[in-house]
């Protein structure tokens, strides 16, 4: 399947259990953005008299900050809708299948170019992610398999953040693309047969990368922050047909240079 088509796929469908929560929340967030920066543009940058200038607020500051902290991860596949039989994979597994949780970690390194906007450039190691299915159809053997796989990834991920400043707190949300570069170990059972196949499948590419989070500053340059996925990766380093993504919960701690 091309890379491509997967992204344009990833735009529409996403996991049922944490991706629809960031689909209504980018709406959401969208919706605020446009908002507060419509009303702050409006308003004369020129204050009336002579009153010094103020020492900026925490929500109005601008700089580098690094970070990094947690993530839980896992990956979400478009299993179809039940109605495919000998040309699908996944026989009647219907829509979006995940594997076992993993726990890893990021680091993170941010420019805030504005009130409403900053830049990121991110490195995420997600751990080794347990995906086990029985009963796949393989086209390739004319078989059913019962596959089991263990995937890492390493992700470099480059985005863009609107931010919705209300201090201490602050919620944005993420555009950008994921670069990874990932391997599964394979092991195919015959469902109804003695065979075994072990095998490595590696894969490389670029992916859509979307998500959500909510921030708190809770002490001088200190900033704490919850971000929700996910990014779009290659369905053959899975062994499936349609649409995977590598969603993650990651919670991380920030320090902010100049913040006061």
């Amino acid at each position: 399947m091309a890379a491509s088509r997967n992204t344009l796929q990833l735009l529409l469908r996403f996991n049922t259990r944490m991706l629809e929560r960031v689909v209504r929340g980018l709406l959401a967030g969208i919706a605020a953005v446009l908002l507060v920066a419509t009303r702050a543009s409006a308003e004369d940058p020129v204050a009336p008299g002579p009153t010094p200038a103020a020492t900026p607020a925490p929500e109005s500051w601008r700089g580098i900050y690094v970070g990094g902290g947690g993530i839980y991860s896992n990956v979400s596949v478009d299993v179809g809708n039940g109605g495919c039989y000998e040309d699908c994979y996944w026989g009647d597994y219907s829509h979006y299948d995940q594997g076992d949780d993993a726990v890893g970690y990021s680091v993170r390194a941010g420019l805030r170019v504005h009130r409403f906007l900053a830049l990121e450039v991110s490195y995420l190691d997600p751990g080794s992610i347990r995906w086990d299915k029985n009963l796949v159809y393989m086209p390739e053997s004319n078989e059913y398999t019962n596959n089991g796989l263990d995937f890492q990834a390493k992700v470099t991920e480059v985005s863009v953040l609107g931010i919705l400043p209300l201090a201490p707190l602050e919620s944005y949300l993420r555009v950008g693309a994921g670069f990874w570069d990932g391997q599964s170990t394979q092991r195919l059972d015959q469902s109804f047969g003695d065979k075994v196949i072990t095998r490595d499948i590696h894969g490389n590419d670029t992916g859509l990368l979307l998500g959500v989070g909510v921030g708190v500053t809770v002490a001088k340059g200190l900033h704490v922050r919850l971000d929700l996925q996910s990014v779009g990766i290659d369905e053959d380093v899975l062994n499936a047909q349609h649409d995977t993504s590598l969603d993650s919960a990651l919670l991380e701690v920030q320090y902010r240079f100049g913040a006061h």
